[in-house]
C-alpha cells in the first residue's frame, strides 16, 4: 500500500500523508491529493541555554 500527500483549501501551506485506502474518507471531508508534493522538513534541534545556576 502507497501513501498519498493531501491538502486542504481551508489549511493553505498544511500537508498531510494518509494511506492510499484512506483517501476517500479524507476527501469526504474536503481533503485534496496534492499536485505538488512538498519537501519534507528538516528536524530542528532546540538546545537549552545553560543559566549561571548550571554548571
Amino acid at each position: 500500500m502507497s501513501d498519498v500527500t493531501m491538502t486542504h483549501s481551508e489549511l493553505p501551506g498544511e500537508h498531510i500523508t494518509v494511506r492510499e485506502s484512506s483517501v476517500p474518507h479524507y476527501q469526504a471531508s474536503g481533503w485534496e491529493i496534492a499536485d505538488e508534493v512538498p519537501a519534507p522538513r528538516k528536524p530542528t534541534v532546540k538546545r537549552r541555554r545553560q543559566t549561571g545556576d548550571e554548571s
